[in-house]
């Protein structure tokens, strides 16, 4: 496997972990962190800092990683013990084999709506 997908699995480790100071190693110090569902963006430090602050402890777990265009892409799975369980789609770039930039989506589950109860089968 190559270097950029073992650096963002181990990112991805770390914060399972909740390793911040590892983590933030793995940052570029240009890094951005960009968030456009809530229009935020933050620097390496500040990016650390949300996250090292965000209540509760959280599990992650990689569901997809893979590179296309120079690009990281996962999918993860996160579930925090106050109850809170989401999907994050990260976009991560590499430069000087750090993490110069996270571009993140995320959804919490839901229930499909009755209209389309006739065509799905839940899993």
């Amino acid at each position: 496997m190559n270097s950029k997908l073992e650096l963002v699995k181990n990112f991805w480790k770390l914060f399972n972990n909740q390793k911040w100071a590892l983590a933030e190693k793995l940052l570029h110090s240009n890094f951005q962190a960009i968030w456009p569902q809530s229009r935020e963006k933050m620097t390496a430090k500040n990016f650390i800092e949300v996250n090292r602050n965000y209540p509760g402890n959280h599990k992650i777990h990689i569901i997809h990683i893979f590179e296309t265009n120079d690009k990281i892409l996962t999918t993860v799975w996160i579930e925090a013990d106050t109850g809170q369980k989401t999907f994050a789609n990260s976009i991560f770039e590499i430069h000087d084999d750090k993490i110069i930039n996270i571009e993140e989506y995320w959804a919490e589950p839901y229930l499909p709506p009755e209209n389309r109860r006739l065509w799905v089968e839940l899993y």
